[in-house]
């Protein structure tokens, strides 16, 4: 039997949570009256997707998400044509990013937004994007970044990974012997890049993979235009 007293907490948590419910739908229908700018469709007609799919997503999050697209969007610059993006597309983006607790892996959706909606940025709205982010954890994109941050260069020389994700460099002139093994840490980010297609390995006679370097794909230079810095 509850007492009074019981009776009159349980009756403040379910005021609490009504609010908190409340609140998550009212900031789930701003955000998506913003982001249904960028939809390819009626703009009444995506608000109320927007709304019905990301509505019991955390609204801070999907409110800091919204804010972080917003800035990429404006570090553009006025002169960039936007291109609307594919509902498929967007709202895969959207619900995936608006359940992301880390801030450095809720900006990478912000930015595959705000670049895929950049007519000029070259980045088509991939949903391959959209798998190769959620499969990632913080190191993966830090490694991921510093990888992608050694420019190019014609012989085409891998980077070495036992100092990353802190130092990325080609191995001009090193060999195998020369270099130490990455810690675990890094072989298992290491292993998971590969895996989806973000970095590839060398291998050895015997068909190992070799840690200590690893190459560009062409599947991770797309998706690094796709997540590149815009805003500070």
């Amino acid at each position: 039997m509850i007492d009074s007293e019981s009776a009159q907490e349980a009756a403040k948590a379910v005021q609490e949570v009504a609010k908190a419910t409340q609140s998550a739908i009212d900031a789930s229908r701003e955000a998506g009256g913003f982001l249904a700018k960028y939809l390819d469709g009626p703009l009444t007609q995506m608000s109320a997707l927007l709304e019905d799919r990301l509505k019991y997503a955390r609204s801070t999050r999907l409110v800091r998400l919204q804010h972080k697209f917003q800035q990429e969007v404006q570090a553009l610059g006025a002169q960039v044509p936007i291109q609307p993006l594919p509902v498929n597309f967007a709202i895969s983006a959207l619900e995936e990013g608006s359940l992301e607790d880390d801030d450095e892996l809720q900006d990478l959706w912000a930015r595959l937004l705000a670049n895929t909606a950049d007519a000029s940025s070259g980045v088509s709205p991939r949903r391959a994007h959209i798998s190769m982010i959620r499969d990632m954890s913080r190191m993966d994109a830090l490694i991921f970044e510093a990888i992608y941050s050694v420019p190019d260069a014609p012989d085409g020389k891998a980077i070495v990974t036992y100092e990353l994700p802190g130092k990325a460099y080609r191995a001009d002139g090193l060999n195998a012997d020369e270099v130490p093994e990455p810690s675990e840490e890094i072989i298992v980010s290491l292993s998971n890049l590969e895996r989806i297609g973000a970095i590839g390995f060398g291998s050895s006679w015997s068909g190992g993979e070799i840690f200590k370097f690893a190459n560009k794909t062409t599947a991770g230079r797309e998706l690094m235009k796709a997540i590149k810095r815009r805003s500070i």
